[in-house]
């Protein structure tokens, strides 16, 4: 009856040990509250050094980099301004903001009266939103809106190549894309259409047919993105993992040693 007691401890310690660790191995976190993003110039404060206004320059090709609840985001400008033949080539443009929020000066800025709206007035703005983390984006506020307000937005599973591409061959790389209609300056949920769509790599800008809903009228829609919401990804963590041995290993090295003691009980 002894040995049957100490063989019975042995199995369930065993047991507990595997539950134990097999519950630690596979337990996740769900993702966060909605995280909101103020791109207002009185908002968030940009990080290493950059200006409030500019990021870290006024110049074509400059970024901005921002910080909120331990997650940063770097912000570039891009439209396509290259004129060729057929469909134009993307370019770097400047990204700034003021007190209604993300502004984009490409380059015909100067020489078209261009604007600094992100607009599809002759050319397509748009953003590229850079994060350190996976997130999805579920809310969209406009700053400031001139005669239509339609937009479009994207997700990437990895770093697009914008530089020399056109905005239909940005959309065809995209792991997700959409447009909608008639934002205002409140915070429009897009929550349903992402839900499930996490990525480090976004684009937002003026309406373009490529991204979703072709044939909505364009040239019309200028903008000032004053912010938006994200949640936390729920995908796989891409940090390195600590060195853990296997739950299955404890589990067998912890089932030896409770026999090893059982052995020399029996042997005594």
């Amino acid at each position: 009856m002894k040995k049957l007691l100490i063989l019975r401890s042995a199995a369930l310690a065993a047991s507990l040990v595997t539950m134990s660790f097999a519950s630690l191995a596979t337990s996740t976190t769900g993702p966060s509250d909605d995280t909101y993003w103020n791109f207002r110039s009185n908002g968030l404060a940009a990080t290493n050094g950059q200006g409030t206004t500019w990021g870290s320059g006024a110049n074509f090709g400059n970024n901005m980099l921002l910080s909120n609840d331990g997650i940063e985001v770097t912000i570039t400008a891009w439209a396509d301004t290259g004129e060729v033949s057929g469909d134009d080539k993307i370019e770097s443009a400047a990204v700034s903001r003021n007190n209604s929020g993300l502004l984009n000066y490409n380059r015909h800025y100067n020489d078209n009266n261009d604007g600094h709206y992100v607009d599809n007035s002759g050319d397509t703005d748009m953003l590229l939103f850079t994060f350190n983390e996976l997130v999805s984006i579920t809310g969209i506020n406009l700053g400031y809106f001139s005669d239509d307000s339609d937009i479009s937005i994207a997700a990437f599973d990895s770093l697009p190549t914008l530089q020399g591409q056109t905005w239909a061959n940005v959309a065809s790389a995209a792991s997700y894309s959409a447009s909608f209609s008639d934002l205002d300056t409140s915070n429009y949920s897009i929550a349903t259409s992402t839900a499930g769509i996490d990525s480090k790599y976004w684009v937002i800008g003026a309406y373009n047919g490529a991204f979703g809903s072709p044939g909505w009228s364009t040239g019309n829609d200028h903008l000032k993105l004053a912010g938006i919401s994200t949640v936390a990804g729920t995908g796989p963590d891409p940090k390195p993992p600590t060195d853990v041995a296997e739950p299955s290993s404890l589990a067998v090295l912890a089932s030896f040693g409770l026999f090893a003691v059982w052995r020399r009980r029996k042997t005594a």
